[in-house]
Parts: C-alpha cells; structure tokens; sequence
C-alpha cells in the first residue's frame, strides 16, 4: 500500500491524473480549493475509488453533488480505529474486486 498526501486541492487534483487510488480523504477546509470543491472532479478521475469527505465542521447544507460523490462523511477527530475499519473495509473491497475479475477472461483478449 502506498499512501500519498496533498497540502490542497488542487495538488489532489495532480496526484490523481498522474495515479489512481483506492481510498481518498479529503478535508472540506483545505488550502486553494476545498475539499468541497474538487470532490466532483475527484470522482470523475477515480471512480472506483472510496472517497471519505472528513471536517471538524460538516455542514448541514452540502450540495447533492458532494454527497453523491462522497462515500461517507467523517466528522473529526477520526479516531485511529475508526480509520483503520476504512482501510480493513477498502482492502476487503479491493480484494473481492480482484476475484471477481479473474472469474473471466480479461477484455483485451476478447478480441
């Protein structure tokens, strides 16, 4: 596993062209643009991933958007056995996901 961090949004929004990822927190206050702001494209990029949408303040209006692109709303602190259940639970995704593509032949050789 391979853990990467972003000082903001928009440096998010670099790390996910360049590489797909399981598993994306993301902090509704961060530095440029927010966590609010870039879920959407976040999702579009990594659409498989588990996107965790994390403020020690969560407000109640958020857009549909945002709620449709976040997989779960964390309010902090996030306890240490809270975040370690979400990277048991991602893992366990993420392995089925593997067993379910070998139960075929991969498309490239369908052709």
């Amino acid at each position: 596993m391979e853990l990467a961090t972003a000082g903001s949004g928009k440096e998010a929004l670099t790390r996910v062209l360049r590489k797909t990822y399981d598993l994306i927190t993301l902090d509704i206050h961060m530095p440029g643009a927010s966590g609010l702001e870039v879920i959407a494209m976040l999702r579009n990029m990594n659409p498989h991933a588990i996107i965790a949408l994390v403020s020690g303040y969560l407000p109640d209006d958020l857009s549909l958007e945002v709620t449709n692109c976040a997989d779960l709303l964390l309010p902090e602190p996030v306890s240490v056995a809270t975040f370690n259940h979400l990277l048991d639970g991602n893992a366990r995704i993420h392995q089925i996901m593997r067993q379910i593509r070998q139960l075929g032949t991969a498309p490239a050789t369908l052709r």
